[in-house]
Parts: C-alpha cells; sequence; structure tokens
C-alpha cells in the first residue's frame, strides 16, 4: 500500500491538470479494487483560505461574542500517551503524572474563557467527545476535575452524548468509576486488532484475553455504551486473521464497532519498518477493498447488527454515534486543549499543539489557535454536499432544495458516470452506495464538492448565500432505515413519497 499522503499528491495531480469532469471519473472495469487510482483524504470537505496567528487570533476573539444558531459539539484533546502505537500519526507527548495535573488545571482555565461568550454558551451542546491522545491515561483525580468542569462551563444537552476515547491498558475500576459518574455514557476503545502477533508488533500492550474479558466486564455497567474500533490492513492480518477479528468482535456485548482502514504515513515508525524490510508490506489498496467488502458482509449478516453509516455498526440502542455523524456535517464545534480542532460559523482551526506554547496562551486569557481556515463562499453547500455523499444514501436535489440552488445538474455528469462504474445505484433521485462506493465513500464526497467548486468557477449559478439557508443535516443512520425502505416498497411496485426521505 502507498502511503496516505502519496495519494494525496496523486490524485491531486490528477485533478490539476485536468480540469474537466473525466478528472472525477472512476475506472469502469473494477469500481471495487481500483475505482480510483488512491484514497485521497481521511476526511471528506471543502477548503479554505488560511489566517495566520494574530489574524486568526483577533478575528475568532470577535466572532465568540456572536451566539451559535444551532446545536454544536464540543472537542477535548488529551495530549498524552504512555507508549506510541507504531502506525500512529496523532501521539504528542508521554504520560507524565505531573504534566497531566498541570494540564489540567490549564484546561480547566480554557473551559473558563469562553463561559460567558454566546459563541459557547448560546445554544446546547448534543454531543461531547474527549480525544487524543489518550485521555484514559488521565488519572481518576484529573478526569474527576475535567467532567465537573465541562458540566459547569459547557450548556451540554439533556441528552448529550459525552464519549471518553482510549485504550483498556490501564482502565482501572477507579477510572472507570470517575468517567461515568461524571456523566460519560460512551467508551470508546480502540482495540484495532485481537491477533496476538499483529498486537504485539504495533506495540499494543494487552493480550487478546485481557481485551475479551475487560469488555465483557464493561459492557455490564448500566446505561454506558461501549463501542470499539477495528483496523484492517495491517501486515500479516489478511485472510483468516481478519475474519476472525470480525467474528470475536460481532460476538462481545459491545453496543458498537467501528471498521476503519489503517493509513500508513510516511513519517509514521510503521512505514520506517516496512520501509527498512522488518516488516511485510501493509495490504494493498485491492487487498483492503476486500476486507472492507468482508466486514461489511459479515455484519450485515449476523441478527444481532445493524448499521448506522458506511464504517459504523451498532448492536443495541444505546449507540448513537452522534459526535461523529455530527462532526461530518456543518455543525459547529468548539475545540479545547492542545492540539485540539475545531469550527466555528465555518471557519475551521487548529489550536497550537506544543503544550509550552498553549499553556502560555491559555495563562494570558487568550484562545490558543494557530491556525484558521477562512471558508469558501459557499461551504455550507459544500460540507452539506461531502457528509450526504460520505453518510450513505443521498438525494442531491433535495440538498440543492434546502440551499435554493440547483446541483443536480452540474454534477450530473459524474453521478451518472459513479452508477454505471458501478459505485453508485440511484432509484428515482436517491443516490445509494454500492459495496464498492462505500469503500470509497471518503474520496467519492472530496470529489463531489471539488467537481461541484469547478462548476461554480466556470458558471456563477449560485445567487443565494447558503450561509443563510436552513441547515440540512443528513442523519446517517436514518439514511439507511429509509433506503431498506425505498428498495422494499420498490420490489412492491410502490414509490415512497420523496418527503419521507427528508432528514429532520
Amino acid at each position: 500500500m502507498p502511503s496516505f499522503e502519496t495519494g494525496v499528491r496523486l490524485l491531486k495531480n490528477i485533478l490539476i491538470k485536468k480540469r474537466s469532469y473525466s478528472a472525477f471519473f472512476a475506472d469502469e472495469t473494477d469500481a471495487l479494487h481500483k475505482a480510483f487510482p488512491a484514497k485521497a483524504t481521511v476526511h471528506a470537505g471543502p477548503f479554505g483560505i488560511p489566517m495566520l496567528w494574530n489574524s486568526a487570533r483577533n478575528f475568532l476573539e470577535k466572532k465568540s461574542f456572536e451566539p451559535r444558531q444551532t446545536d454544536g459539539i464540543a472537542y477535548v484533546h488529551i495530549p498524552f500517551c504512555e507508549s506510541r502505537c507504531l502506525f500512529c500519526m496523532f501521539y504528542q507527548n508521554p504520560y507524565a503524572s505531573e504534566a497531566a495535573d498541570a494540564y489540567t488545571n490549564t484546561l480547566i482555565k480554557e473551559f473558563e474563557l469562553w463561559n460567558q461568550r454566546a459563541a459557547q454558551n448560546s445554544a446546547p451542546i448534543k454531543a461531547l467527545y474527549f480525544g487524543g491522545g489518550t485521555p484514559t491515561a488521565l488519572e481518576p483525580h484529573n478526569i474527576k476535575k475535567i467532567l465537573d468542569a465541562v458540566r459547569t462551563n459547557l450548556p451540554l444537552a439533556e441528552d448529550c452524548e459525552i464519549t471518553f476515547e482510549g485504550r483498556l491498558h490501564g482502565l482501572t475500576d477507579e477510572k472507570l468509576s470517575a468517567c461515568v459518574e461524571g456523566g460519560v455514557n460512551r467508551l470508546s476503545i480502540g482495540v484495532q486488532t485481537f491477533n496476538a502477533d499483529i498486537r504485539k508488533e504495533m506495540q499494543r500492550l494487552d493480550s487478546p484475553e485481557y481485551i475479551i474479558r475487560r469488555l465483557e466486564k464493561i459492557s455490564a455497567i448500566d446505561n454506558l455504551a461501549v463501542v470499539i474500533d477495528l483496523l484492517f490492513g495491517f501486515p500479516g492480518q489478511k485472510g483468516k486473521v481478519w475474519t476472525d477479528d470480525l467474528k470475536i468482535a460481532s460476538e462481545l456485548p459491545i453496543d458498537g464497532v467501528d471498521c476503519y482502514q489503517l493509513n500508513v504515513f510516511e513519517k509514521s515508525p510503521l512505514n520506517t519498518r516496512i520501509k527498512s524490510g522488518l516488516f511485510d508490506p501493509a495490504a494493498t489498496l485491492a487487498e483492503a477493498a476486500d476486507m472492507y467488502a468482508e466486514s461489511v458482509e459479515h455484519f450485515s449478516s449476523h441478527p444481532n447488527w445493524h448499521r448506522l453509516t458506511n464504517t459504523h455498526w451498532a448492536r443495541t440502542p444505546l449507540e448513537r454515534n452522534l459526535y461523529n455523524r455530527l462532526a461530518k456535517g456543518p455543525s459547529d464545534c468548539l475545540p479545547f486543549g492542545c492540539g485540539a480542532g475545531g469550527k466555528l460559523f465555518g471557519y475551521s482551526w487548529m489550536q497550537e499543539r506544543k503544550l509550552a506554547k498553549w499553556s502560555e496562551m491559555v495563562e494570558k486569557g487568550l484562545k490558543p489557535v494557530f491556525v484558521m481556515m477562512k471558508p469558501q463562499e459557499h461551504w455550507h453547500l459544500m460540507r452539506t454536499l461531502a457528509s450526504s455523499v460520505e453518510s450513505g444514501p443521498f438525494n442531491l436535489k433535495e440538498i440543492g432544495d434546502n440551499f435554493s440552488v440547483d446541483i443536480e445538474k452540474p454534477l450530473r455528469p459524474v453521478m451518472d458516470q459513479w452508477v454505471k462504474a458501478g459505485l453508485l445505484d440511484k432509484s428515482g433521485d436517491l443516490f445509494s452506495p454500492t459495496v464498492a462506493g462505500q469503500f470509497w465513500h471518503v474520496t467519492m464526497a472530496q470529489l463531489a464538492t471539488e467537481a461541484l467548486t469547478m462548476a461554480i468557477s466556470k458558471e456563477d449559478t449560485f445567487k443565494a448565500d447558503p450561509i443563510t439557508q436552513s441547515v440540512y443535516s443528513p442523519n446517517q443512520a436514518e439514511a439507511w432505515v429509509n433506503y431498506r425502505r425505498l428498495t422494499a416498497a420498490a420490489s412492491l411496485g410502490r414509490t415512497p413519497n420523496s418527503n419521507g426521505f427528508r432528514s429532520p
């Protein structure tokens, strides 16, 4: 498998050199394995114009007094890990108790910076996510302090989904109690694989047997959704190893499973070891596609599991996957912590990644912005389009109607070709991804936004200001349900009313 960055450069070069619709077309010979030359993006969405340092900070300072118009989400970053996994590019700092204590105190001060400002307190927070790093590395007393501060300073909705991310290594009963007592109702555990050999190679610290026993115990906690991540594409994972990972996960009493493709980044320790011959190569793109298709077949045929998104499966109603669904769309996301990312009124930003600089700015009473992206003119439309294509079944007419623009016509050549290539099925106005389209969903979402951007730049037919239009936030789980309704109705010779597919 080429590195992630290689794929990005490859597709970008194709788009730059070939400014026509054919640049977005897929290979028609084998949609699953080679629809596009590479996967080009982790998260799809429109690009923006960079704003750096003081200009970004001064702008955000003014915007912080403006009220949010819709429900939002929040992200809290914990930049510590007890060890580094070879494949990870999110590692920042080794865990140390004194550093974690100091970080906790400064983080609470950051919560307090905007607690009287409209951007933070004017509308409910529907989902709150603690990511990292490894949030579960924190000691119980710091977990308690942070969660107490969150409830004091953020306008959490009554049914707010509060997710704590981490690993089972070092996740004691005391830490679990601090999480649950502090309001955490969703635990996201990075299992990645149950294979002992691969876990050892990737520097994962616990045995498969311990992981299984611990997940069984934690899953018994009332009102706590337990979700695990599985990665496919590791060296040595193909065939029976991946089949076993799926079987073990589907038989556990957990609430949800995410199946992600491994991204091999150029500067990752994993890539270094592969290039030096210490490890076998990771799965090729075609091999990863087969592994993804196997995950879809496995969970689709399992009576206890139902689909929420292209990659996410739920076993019980406790698993809502709310943060991840809202984060893909135009929802505001308030970031907190060193290295956190968020967005507000279409402007996205990253916070200072160096602990000392982040702490210095918070102590001065400043939001620790490092770089901000000013949105494109039609950012809301583009964000909505990307999240809709990435989510599952989507309706271009419905999206366009919500923004009072016609996006069907400029996108028709691309969508028709994707149908012909086998990435999409079309029934009426509804496009639904095939298994191949589900595998390539993020790349397709990015290409769709770039195709529409190209069309806009050639012909300014979009007169309405999309920022002022009504919000269209597709519910991915409901989209899949509606798609099943559509196909069932079609088999009986009925056509559901198009209004039945409008998300709330």
